[in-house]
């Protein structure tokens, strides 16, 4: 009789453990709604970043459709949260920039976290307008520096925006927002936020340094960090194989910053690449707006646009992005400490 008891409690346990995993497991399922996409589906539990289309693939393999879309009618399991994450999402912060500016597929902000909250970025696509920057010849294509560099750009300020920072994007294109493809469209037509890029270079820069100094001016009072990062891709010979390398501004916290981002990048290169190694480094560089800026300031290389291998680094979609996500958060790793 002892024994029968003993077995029957346990099978009580056995019934409410699967009852309860049954409950939680129903809470991460729902239904597709007409039209929707994988994306568009994930970012209504405000799952928006990339990693979880990867995750909720491989937890619904055989409920896709033969295009590999959403069927109506069919239950999808919905990725756990990744720390930082929430649902529902934080009501976002005020942003000066408009986000049509992200394009069609990306405009829809979900505000993950507030841990950026008091923080400014002022962040600048290298060259732009009639400035091409460094150009490299594949597949008898034109492969433009500022196309891949504006990419990046807007990746990271998006990135930081979904962070809590305030964002300022510098350089801006009215008709291209992020990209997916591999070869990005060539246009002459951004501006330094609003107003026609010049043609001559000091007048390129000087104005791009003029629109950050006179933000900071007048919003020196409401925030608590300031930082200013700028992308570029640099041109060598094609044999020349590049790490990415930070060059910062004469200033200790603009160093801090470059000098965890050098070092997170690393990690990350130990862990996706193990024994490859990672050479990138960072430099004070007398640069014009390096010089200029009263915002501590990150200019950053991301590779060799002649060198084939360095090229994966800025064609490859989900590369700009992992850039884009490894620069941001190192830019939360800062921000935190900053205030220690």
């Amino acid at each position: 009789m002892c024994s029968m008891k003993f077995d029957r409690n346990w099978f009580y346990v056995f019934v409410f453990c699967v009852l309860l995993s049954s409950n939680m497991q129903a809470q991460d399922m729902a239904y597709p709604i007409e039209g929707d996409g994988v994306y568009s589906f994930l970012r209504r539990w405000n799952r928006v970043d990339t990693s979880y289309v990867r995750e909720f693939t491989d937890l619904n393999t055989g409920r896709f459709n033969d295009r590999g879309g959403l069927e109506l009618g069919t239950v999808y399991l919905i990725p756990p949260l990744h720390p930082g994450d929430v649902y529902p999402p934080l009501e976002p912060v005020y942003q000066p920039v408009d986000v049509s500016i992200f394009g069609k597929a990306y405009q829809d902000i979900s505000v993950r976290s507030q841990r950026l909250k008091n923080a400014c970025f002022y962040i600048i696509g290298g060259h732009g307008g009639p400035d091409p920057g460094a150009v490299a010849r594949v597949d008898g294509r034109e492969l433009h520096e500022d196309e891949y560099a504006y990419d990046i750009a807007l990746r990271l300020a998006r990135n930081l925006m979904m962070e809590g920072a305030t964002v300022y994007v510098i350089i801006q294109d009215p008709d291209d927002g992020i990209r997916d493809d591999r070869y990005l469209n060539n246009r002459y037509n951004e501006t330094c936020m609003g107003d026609p890029i010049p043609k001559n270079q000091l007048d390129r820069l000087r104005q791009r340094v003029n629109k950050v100094n006179g933000l900071y001016e007048r919003d020196q009072n409401k925030f608590d960090y300031f930082r200013t990062i700028e992308l570029h891709v640099d041109s060598r010979n094609q044999g020349k194989r590049l790490d990415v390398f930070f060059y910062h501004s004469d200033n200790r916290h603009a160093q801090t910053l470059a000098t965890g981002m050098r070092d997170l990048f690393r990690m990350k290169y130990d862990t996706h690449q193990p024994g490859r190694g990672f050479g990138g480094f960072v430099e004070y560089r007398g640069l014009y707006t390096l010089r200029n800026l009263k915002v501590p300031s990150l200019l950053i290389e991301v590779g060799n646009i002649q060198n084939e291998s360095d090229r994966r680094r800025i064609v490859l979609n989900n590369n700009r992005q992992a850039l884009a996500n490894w620069m941001s958060q190192a830019c939360v790793e800062d921000f935190e400490k900053s205030k220690w």
